[in-house]
């Protein structure tokens, strides 16, 4: 009995090739395909069969289809990696939304659903060949789920860019309570991207990420918080970013101040931690240390002394300060002077401390005070707000990024959260609004209505267990996700969900390298690539050192196994591919022997991520389908070539 199939991505190159086997199998085939990279061409031949029909239509909207449908075979995707990066957001609609459409088509028409997916989904294996059981040495936040270069993480030991992250490094995380954890990356992701990003940007975020970047996102009348691709479609403008987190640090007694030798005051060996941290928010934003040298003297003689002084500067004008700042000397026990606008402290072994945090660009907070309690995080806060003279609270401002970076990382843990900017580029003042808690819309406010740039650059991330992490972009920060499934994969999920969840009967097939007639000339993959310089006598060009192994199967080989998986009652992945394991530099060799071109062989850098072997284990499919391929890889290629030379 003839069955009646809808193939999505029909114009495609695979696609194409099995709307030919079916229409002549009389069954009747609906070809459905947007034509973003698929073409007419490949199928106008059967425009006028009688059981063959053409709707172009993207898969990312509802599909409509009359009538009874037998299978749904969806192969509507960008497959190259050169339509990846032009076309990032089409490709994840149609691996993600299109799969979900298709699965509902099969699900309403109780048809049998065929995924086409492929040994991407591997990744960069250590398992060689690859088992349908492997599963994979993915790098999940690719070239499609990253942020900017421009883009810093918030680490243990502060802020970094993500060029400047070590092996090691722990990252800020939130889990599912709200508070902050520290944990090192499990992946850490570098690719070159050209292509779209999608840019969030206001007067409280400025993000620029790849369209399946996860996103941290709480719709309108959403319990909570969830990842959210960029992509998606959704009222952005009322979703919710969020901002702060709650913060378990360490709650310390003392202060152990070094001793220094030769001291003539007498020295203190520990200070209540809590006094410590009030001095220390004075000094480090209005105090200095200055060594210097006084001569006296003494029974006719003269002596060199050196003088080690402490200053903190507050305006008499400032009364309520100064009686502050007074306050805390008296208690923390050195030796002061009140002068003009000005405390003096005259002890060595302050200063020998507290000259390494250096003049007003350099000064900084310890690591080991930024990890403590958030009830003793206020007390530095609060000091520092005080010896800054914020007197609203709302702007702390210093000539040190040190400081500033440190004063937006204890507003997250203190609950609150802050943007920086600069005030005067000539002077490189920076400045910290606060965001308080005081109101809703500081904390998580609205994301802002999404716009799309071109991008030619490296973009970054890091997989952690916990999934969020925090980021900013042009000192505006905010709790974000990193990218951890791509299209494919996701589709693979959804396919699994719907045979479980709904018993729809499905298959999905994991596609090796194929190559055969029809494959685009700017496809971008090894073998059109390859063929169209040949033959006209261009470089032949191979990245890195051509060692990368990969495996080519012939069209024909293909489509037989498509169609025995197709009839197949097998719900699970099955690998189809040749596993004549050869090297990309192999490869090139063979295809300017069979076209006898006067190409040379030149090298360029190999992408980053790039798998170094790629294999398919074709045991299931031998014992499931008695499927092997047939067509030897120069007899492959011949026919592709002869191809290529006909085709304008």
């Amino acid at each position: 009995m003839k069955k009646r199939v809808l193939i999505t991505g029909g114009a495609g190159f695979i696609g194409s090739h099995l709307c030919d086997t079916l229409t002549k199998k009389e069954n009747h085939v609906i070809c459905m395909d947007n034509l973003l990279t698929g073409s007419i061409d490949n199928i106008k031949h059967l425009l006028k069969e009688k059981n063959f029909s053409f709707i172009k239509h993207d898969v990312t909207k509802k599909i409509n289809i009359k009538g009874k449908i037998d299978f749904v075979l969806h192969f509507a995707s960008p497959a190259s990696p050169v339509d990846y990066l032009k076309y990032p957001i089409k490709t994840l609609k149609a691996g993600s939304l299109g799969t979900h459409n298709a699965l509902g088509v099969a699900k309403a028409k109780k048809a049998k659903f065929l995924l086409a997916s492929t040994s991407e989904v591997y990744g960069d294996p250590l398992e060689h060949p690859q088992k349908e059981s492997y599963w994979g040495n993915v790098n999940p936040i690719g070239a499609r789920g990253c942020f900017s270069e421009d883009t810093e993480i918030l680490t243990k030991n502060g802020w970094k860019f993500f060029s400047q992250l070590k092996m090691g490094q722990e990252i800020a995380t939130l889990n599912k309570e709200g508070y902050i954890e520290y944990h090192k990356p499990t992946d850490f992701i570098k690719e070159k991207y050209i292509g779209e990003l999608i840019h969030f940007s206001n007067y409280k975020i400025d993000l620029l990420v790849t369209p399946n970047h996860k996103m941290y996102v709480k719709k309108r009348s959403q319990g909570g918080f969830c990842l959210l691709e960029a992509f998606e479609s959704i009222r952005w403008e009322r979703a919710e970013m969020l901002k702060s987190a709650k913060w378990n640090g360490k709650k310390e007694e003392w202060f152990y101040l070094p001793l220094v030798r030769n001291a003539k005051s007498k020295q203190q060996e520990k200070i209540k931690m809590d006094l410590w941290l009030e001095f220390f928010g004075y000094f480090i934003t209005e105090g200095s240390t200055y060594l210097r040298y006084r001569k006296q003297e003494v029974g006719g003689s003269e002596y060199t002394t050196k003088v080690y002084a402490v200053l903190i500067s507050q305006s008499k004008k400032n009364k309520m300060a100064r009686d502050k700042i007074r306050a805390c000397l008296e208690k923390i026990g050195f030796k002061f002077f009140e002068e003009k606008a000005q405390f003096k402290i005259l002890s060595k072994q302050l200063y020998a401390y507290l000259s390494q945090f250096g003049k007003a660009k350099q000064k900084y907070i310890p690591e080991e005070h930024l990890l403590l309690c958030s009830e003793q995080l206020k007390i530095l806060f609060d000091a520092m707000m005080l010896g800054d003279g914020s007197w609203d609270g709302r702007k702390f401002y210093s000539s040190s990024i040190f400081l500033i970076d440190a004063m937006q990382e204890m507003l997250l843990k203190l609950g609150m959260a802050g943007s920086v900017t600069v005030k005067d580029a000539s002077k490189g003042t920076k400045v910290v609004f606060i965001l308080t808690n005081k109101r809703k819309d500081f904390l998580t406010p609205k994301y802002p209505k999404r716009t799309i740039e071109k991008y030619n650059g490296y973009v970054y991330c890091v997989n952690v267990p916990n999934h969020v992490i925090y980021v900013r972009r042009n000192g505006k920060a905010l709790w974000c996700g990193n990218c951890y499934d791509e299209a494919k994969r996701f589709a693979e999920a959804i396919t699994t969900a719907y045979h479980n969840a709904h018993k729809i009967d499905t298959r999905i097939v994991r596609i090796f390298n194929t190559y055969g007639e029809r494959m685009r000339k700017n496809d971008g993959r090894a073998v059109p690539n390859f063929i169209s310089q040949a033959l006209k006598n261009k470089p032949i060009t191979v990245f890195g050192n051509g060692k990368q192994t990969r495996s080519f199967c012939y069209i024909s080989d293909m489509i037989n196994g498509i169609l025995k998986l197709m009839e197949s009652g097998f719900s699970n992945p099955v690998n189809l591919g040749n596993p004549d394991e050869m090297t990309i530099l192999e490869l090139a060799k063979v295809i300017k022997n069979i076209t006898t071109s006067k190409s040379r062989i030149i090298y360029k850098e190999l992408p980053v991520n790039d798998p170094k072997v790629r294999q398919p284990d074709i045991g299931l499919a031998k014992r499931i389908l008695n499927w092997k391929p047939v067509v030897p890889i120069e007899e492959g290629l011949i026919k592709t070539i002869s191809w290529f030379q006909k085709t304008p």
